[in-house]
């Protein structure tokens, strides 16, 4: 449910990790079962987690920033919770099928919805369209990259793992169409260079494909399909621009809070005494992990960060070598490599790490590379495809 439904329902998907932590609390106490997780790992996100609650005592308005880290600390449970409760390949091959297929359905409302609103009486030029049923546009974006991330790989396989080839093409073709109306940029660009990771690490004929099919479409597809993707490099694009200005205006902040930031408060709020907002959305966010990780919790908190995300990406590496011999586990862990590459590429233009609709699917996917490993201790392998 936490992670699910994050797609449609930030509700739902609160209620999900509200009763995941329960669950897993409940676990730990009424079982002695090996806790079979790196320990470094858990010192590691401790660490973060007391810079985050040290930044929130010493800031300006403590009550608001405990209860905003509270909320984002919470999401962990899904990354903790996944490697220490999936038991064995079989039962997460059943949960990757169930996520896909859902997937697949609320992407079909969301076509059929589009179909029926935007296309008899179009409003505004299609490259300007968002397509925000069940959320904002970027964040719909990225989790939709996150869910191509792992349908895309079983698709380099001569097995089928998961299910029919056919029939996860016909699964994914909906997913693909509403990934790109959502308009994220941030998000095809992360997805495009975690694809080119993914080409480089498993099938270099991916690559030259992936590679074709671009220059394809950006020289033969339709000026209005084109137009959000080229505006990508366009430093006059008034999005773009309001990004750089919050990103001087991040510098100024982060020089006068330099040790542990501001808190993880309003930042609207510490923002308009820098700076009066010009364009929309400007100040809500810093619209990057880097500068709002150094805004709120300082250059220490950065540090703390910037550690546990190196820590787990060099563990995701590892993995992927230690599993070649096994092509499901291999395929765990490059899901859960190019995952970490798509988070932080699409984290440079804007704050995902602390989208909770987002947060919820990256840590699930993160998570994998620890459950191959995990599995490969185990001898499970799942040989059968």
């Amino acid at each position: 449910m936490a992670v699910f439904t994050s797609q449609f329902s930030i509700a739902t998907s609160s209620i999900g990790i509200g009763g995941l932590i329960i669950l897993t609390v409940f676990k730990l106490i009424v079982t002695n079962e090996k806790l079979q997780i790196d320990r470094n790992l858990l010192y590691l996100i401790a660490a973060f987690i007391l810079v985050q609650v040290i930044s929130s005592a010493v800031c300006g308005n403590p009550a608001d920033s405990f209860d905003h880290i509270y909320r984002k600390i919470s999401l962990y449970i899904i990354f903790i919770a996944s490697i220490l409760f999936i038991k064995n390949t079989s039962h997460l091959k059943k949960m990757l099928i169930v996520f896909i297929i859902f997937t697949a359905l609320i992407s079909t409302i969301e076509i059929v919805r589009f179909a029926l609103e935007y296309l008899p009486n179009p409003t505004k030029p299609l490259a300007e369209y968002r397509l925000e049923y069940y959320g904002y546009p970027v964040t719909n974006g990225e989790i939709k990259m996150m869910i191509l991330l792992i349908i895309i790989p079983f698709f380099l396989l001569k097995k089928n793992y998961l299910m029919n080839k056919l029939y996860l093409a016909l699964l994914t073709v909906p997913l693909i169409i509403t990934f790109y109306l959502t308009n994220a940029r941030n998000a095809m660009l992360a997805l495009f260079a975690a694809l080119v990771v993914m080409g480089l690490l498993k099938n270099k004929y991916f690559l030259g494909g992936l590679i074709a099919v671009t220059v394809l479409f950006l020289f033969l597809a339709p000026y209005a399909m084109t137009n959000r993707v080229l505006s990508i490099a366009d430093l006059n694009h008034p999005s773009n621009h309001s990004r750089i200005v919050m990103w001087e205006t991040s510098v100024k902040i982060i020089k006068d809070n330099l040790p542990f930031g501001v808190g993880d408060v309003d930042n609207n709020v510490i923002y308009r005494m820098y700076k009066t907002p010009e364009y929309h959305g400007e100040g809500s966010h810093m619209h990057s992990n880097i500068f709002q990780i150094l805004v709120n919790f300082g250059i220490i908190g950065f540090a703390a960060w910037l550690i546990l995300m190196l820590y787990i990406f060099v563990k995701q590496i590892q993995t992927w070598l230690k599993t070649r011999e096994s092509e499901f586990l291999n395929i765990l862990a490059l899901i859960s490599v190019t995952s970490m590459i798509a988070l932080q590429v699409a984290g440079l233009t804007e704050w995902n790490f602390g989208d909770a609709e987002f947060a919820a699917v990256f840590w699930f996917n993160l998570a994998l590379a620890f459950l191959a490993l995990k599995f490969k201790s185990k001898g499970d392998l799942l040989p059968n495809g």
